[in-house]
């Protein structure tokens, strides 16, 4: 087996993926295999993409190298058969060799190299955003379309819309995530990954108040091979009172039976892809595209933190570590409606304080009325219910119950 070597500039390497991604999906197929030469020095994504993808090139088009080029990536430890989305089982499943290779590409996957089995877990921690630099709060808010007034859900809908739409989906990254940069770029030519998307969609739904943070989704077996993540955002919505899951590359979310937007918990727990519905005018993805994307929700990061329990593959796609602040079992999807619930006053006018955790609140309604530091308690026997709810720029959180009793 040769040895491959990552021997162009990044610039030059970047360029050449680009024209090898944009000739795999119109299906140039001649163009591809005109490539094969430069793309050896991909070393990073020959095994695993290029050469399979030239196969299925050459197969096509009755190229005699078809079967070379697939055994070479097999040879070469080749595991993804499913990234192409069943093609080369069509090309090349007729072949008296196919079930051979599939045993071999299965064997392939390795096991992790590293894998925690236990850690210290303290604790549940605090919320981190995924927000720009304070100092460029304003300069990005200018940039983006006005918010709906009222709806947090639909301010959200529109963003996702508008950030999809701002760039064609392309395998180059900025080294800065600061969603300005990335517009600025996008405004002279550039294009980008999902990374990137996830960067302009996340700190756009912080900048008009809306909680968002940055997911790094995993498929199985995300410690081997390429094109094993994927990355979006997750955004808490007051009146939906949950965290939803936003693909801002495909410019889609997912929704139950019922409608309801779906976040990265729930998604997890399903074993069947839901719709998978797109944002305003974008173009929707076929149920094969659906469910493609649905495999990434084996494991996942989120801004300062990963959820995960043992074991766990802590190395991606064998290039490095899964970097986190903290490694944690506890939830990392806190109830940003809760409000916590404190004493004071006196035995004649006994009060209650209330303090919420939003980090867009401005403030708290106690059953429709405006709160003030504390709220005192009516005295007259009987059964008492109070709601409580944080204020909010689009609105208020789903309200809390807080009741008393008082007796003569």
């Amino acid at each position: 087996m040769t040895e491959l070597v990552d021997d162009l500039p990044p610039r030059d390497l970047a360029e050449l993926r680009l024209r090898a991604e944009q000739y795999v999906r119109a299906e140039e197929d001649q163009l591809l295999l005109a490539l094969v030469g430069e793309l050896r020095g991909d070393g990073q994504w020959w095994t695993h993409l290029w050469a399979p993808s030239a196969a299925l090139a050459a197969r096509r088009i009755g190229d005699a190298r078809a079967v070379a080029l697939l055994v070479e990536a097999i040879d070469g430890g080749f595991s993804q058969p499913e990234l192409f989305d069943g093609e080369l089982e069509k090309v090349f499943g007729a072949d008296a060799e196919w079930p051979d290779w599939q045993h071999r590409m299965a064997a392939n996957i390795p096991a992790p190299t590293l894998e925690l089995l236990d850690w210290p877990d303290a604790a549940p921690i605090e919320l981190t955003l995924y927000a720009i630099d304070p100092a460029r709060v304003d300069a990005l808010r200018n940039r983006l379309p006005e918010v709906v007034p009222g709806s947090a859900w639909q301010t959200v809908v529109r963003l996702l819309e508008w950030v999809h739409d701002r760039w064609d989906h392309a395998n180059d990254h900025v080294e800065d995530p600061d969603a300005l940069t990335v517009l600025d770029r996008v405004d002279a030519g550039a294009r980008f990954a999902c990374v990137e998307y996830s960067i302009v969609l996340s700190q756009a739904l912080n900048a008009v108040g809306i909680p968002a943070r940055r997911l790094d989704l995993r498929q199985p077996n995300h410690h081997v091979g390429v094109g094993r993540g994927h990355v979006v955002s997750e955004a808490w919505i007051d009146e939906l009172d949950r965290w939803v899951l936003l693909d801002g590359q495909n410019g889609a979310y997912w929704i139950d039976a019922g409608g309801t937007p779906l976040g990265i918990r729930e998604l997890q727990a399903l074993a069947e892809p839901p719709a998978f519905v797109p944002a305003g005018s974008v173009e929707p993805l076929t149920d094969q595209q659906a469910a493609s994307w649905f495999t990434y929700f084996a494991s996942y990061s989120t801004t300062g933190a990963v959820p995960a329990v043992p074991p766990f593959a802590a190395v991606f796609q064998g290039m490095r570590v899964i970097r986190t602040p903290r490694l944690t079992g506890a939830s990392v999807h806190p109830d940003l409606a809760a409000i916590s619930t404190g004493l004071g006053g006196t035995v004649e006018r006994p009060t209650v304080r209330f303090a919420h955790r939003h980090p867009y609140g401005t403030g708290i309604r106690v059953s429709g009325s405006p709160y003030n530091d504390e709220w005192a308690l009516d005295l007259t026997p009987g059964t008492h219910e109070l709601t409580v709810a944080v204020v909010t720029p689009y609105g208020t959180t789903a309200p809390r119950r807080f009741a008393y009793r008082v007796r003569d």
